[in-house]
């Protein structure tokens, strides 16, 4: 009973937050689509009874499970795992059909491979590491990336099955998936770190946990980093030697 009201309590929070966004829209002459509004309750319970059902423009939103935001599936219960099997469904399809189109002596060349997961899988399996990197803290995700490595280290090399994937991954000289996701979340916390927005990410409560797991000493090096000044004020007077110019009539008809 107790949870139902607490439900109730946020719903009812949502929608007073909701009215004001419609408010704000009107003014501004803006338009939400509810039809391509919902709502995900991000939560660990099963049992979402009172949270719905919530109105914009007086159309019910839908609820769902998860939602897809900036390239990033948000489910839940945020455990990643959609996010995850997303991405693996779709790079292991494409080196399969990689491994289909190019052989030892005939196909696309090894450096096009090679291009082709370094300059495209890999930045699509990476994107926004900052906010799912914990999930490659897992041995069953480590498994998973290591498997679409593998599968593109023998691509590329055209390695039998039995080779060893380190031995590959040195030779064509890659570091695992999980070290290169958590290495781009690093240096995403490096950045607002540099420029101090916040002024320590170390205090802050949403990115405490990475600076703890995914630190470096290097971190707490100055970086050289300039911040961007501008000056509108005129700091400097234009004098114009007419008597070398001659008459300025004649110069400025």
């Amino acid at each position: 009973m107790l949870t139902i009201l607490l439900s109730r309590t946020v719903r009812e929070i949502m929608q007073e937050a909701l009215n004001v966004v419609v408010k704000w829209a009107v003014k501004e002459g803006l338009n939400i689509s509810p039809h391509k509004t919902a709502i995900v309750p991000f939560t660990k319970r099963r049992n979402t009874e009172g949270l719905g059902p919530l109105t914009l423009y007086g159309k019910e939103l839908t609820m769902l499970d998860e939602v897809k935001y900036l390239g990033v599936t948000l489910d839940s219960k945020l455990n990643w795992n959609q996010h995850l099997q997303k991405i693996i469904n779709k790079a292991q399809p494409t080196f399969a059909v990689t491994r289909h189109i190019c052989g030892k002596k005939w196909g696309l060349r090894p450096n096009m491979v090679h291009w082709l997961y370094t300059r495209v899988i890999t930045p699509s399996i990476i994107h926004g590491a900052l906010v799912w990197w914990s999930k490659v803290m897992q041995k069953t995700t480590k498994t998973q990336l290591e498997r679409i490595q593998r599968m593109a280290c023998q691509a590329i090399k055209g390695a039998i099955k039995s080779t060893p994937t380190a031995a590959m991954e040195i030779r064509l000289n890659l570091t695992s998936l999980d070290l290169v996701i958590l290495a781009e979340a690093r240096m995403a916390l490096y950045r607002p770190h540099i420029i101090e927005q916040p002024a320590d990410p170390k205090a802050e409560a949403g990115l405490l946990p990475i600076w703890k797991n995914v630190s470096d000493p290097t971190l707490d090096m100055r970086s050289d980093h300039t911040i961007r000044v501008y000056y509108y004020s005129k700091i400097f007077n234009v004098i114009i030697d007419w008597d070398y110019w001659g008459n300025k009539d004649s110069v400025f008809p």
